[in-house]
């Protein structure tokens, strides 16, 4: 925030009676999100929070289910949290800072902030209290019963993934990178967009990896490349193919995916599906999100997929009709410059609805089975 624009302090409040704690945070906390919203500011506006509750040990971030349901919320923008003990339901009051309207500069390409961030914020486009309550419950019941879940590719608490096998042995590996702008998200809640590749014949994995700010981006990039070097030492112990991986990501995964298609350090990748993803950073370098994602000048580049050499891999690419011009920008540059076909752009499908195309027979499935070949 520059010295000479003037804001005004704001407090919103929210109570959840919801049982479980996670579920009763990230209830209260998109409360919050919205309450901010229609006062003109976001999550990285926030000051500090207030958290009265009758058991402050069971909110504190440190618990992974806590630091998933705040990130859903409000992303990895953290700010100090303040607990109070008390009894009665759950409740959250955060302070933030609202910037007095003023005239704007432009920031890239003849947008002004408040235009380049709504360019990049997919969640406007949907009810996110209901994509994740969705997902949650999708997610879980799809891993309910099942083996080879939170297997550690690697010393950190996210660095694990969840396997389900094929139907016959040494198939090939369809590899799936949830998004969360690299900061919020998790497997957990993904698996279900697995199962169109699981009934054609293919194993999946499902990826898990660690978050910004904590995690700068160009690790998070590593980590990528670690874990599917653990999936090829693994891939006889698993039972399928290390020459036929098939990676698929969205949103950031579809970033991730793309860097590690066009990595000459990684494994051999056979296709990369891209959905929905960003590829050229410099934009996000303007954002609030860039400096926690520990982007700059000298790392954009190098960071961006859209300027790596093209990969050996087949690239498949597709989006929602209903995603902003940005979006459809970065893939239809991200298809022409690796030589792919012209994204598949799904009617009546935004952000988060699109991949809910990978859980039946549908053109997208049509578009994973071909790029995957």
């Amino acid at each position: 925030m520059s010295h000479s624009e003037t804001f005004s302090e704001i407090t919103v409040r929210a109570t959840s009676a919801i049982p479980h704690p996670a579920d009763a945070l990230r209830d209260a906390l998109f409360t919050i999100a919205c309450a901010l919203a229609k006062q003109g500011a976001t999550s990285g506006d926030i000051l500090r929070l207030r958290i009265t509750t009758p058991a402050p040990q069971a909110f504190q971030l440190a618990r992974r289910d806590i630091d998933l349901a705040w990130r859903d919320a409000l992303g990895g923008l953290m700010r100090p949290v303040f607990y109070e003990a008390a009894p009665g339901d759950l409740v959250i009051e955060a302070d933030a800072h609202v910037p007095a309207p003023r005239e704007a500069a432009l920031v890239w390409r003849g947008m002004t902030m408040r235009e380049l961030a709504a360019a990049y914020s997919p969640r406007q486009q949907a009810d996110m209290r209901e994509v994740f309550a969705t997902w949650n419950a999708d997610g879980a019941q799809f891993r309910a019963g099942q083996g080879g879940l939170d297997i550690a590719y690697g010393p950190q608490r996210d660095a694990t993934f969840d396997f389900y096998p094929a139907t016959r042995r040494d198939a090939p590996l369809w590899v799936f990178l949830h998004g969360g702008y690299w900061q919020a998200c998790s497997k957990d809640q993904n698996g279900q967009f697995g199962e169109g590749m699981l009934r054609h014949g293919f194993a999946v994995a499902n990826l898990d990896y660690s978050f910004a700010p904590q995690t700068p981006l160009s690790e998070i990039v590593l980590q990528i490349r670690h874990a599917l070097q653990f999936l090829v030492v693994h891939a006889q112990a698993l039972g399928f193919d290390a020459n036929q991986i098939h990676l698929a990501g969205h949103s950031a995964g579809a970033h991730l995916a793309a860097m590690a298609a066009s990595d000459p350090h990684g494994p051999r990748i056979a296709s990369a599906l891209l959905l929905s993803g960003v590829f050229d950073l410099e934009p996000l370098g303007h954002l609030p999100m860039g400096a926690m994602l520990g982007l700059d000048e000298q790392n954009c580049g190098p960071l961006s997929p859209l300027f790596r050499a093209r990969p050996e891999a087949r690239i498949g690419v597709a989006l929602g009709a209903l995603e902003t011009d940005e979006f459809k920008r970065q893939s239809t540059e991200m298809a022409a410059r690796w030589g792919a076909p012209a994204p598949l752009c799904v009617p009546g499908r935004h952000h988060f609805s699109l991949l809910e195309d990978l859980r039946a027979q549908s053109p997208l499935l049509d578009l994973a089975l071909h790029t995957a070949g």
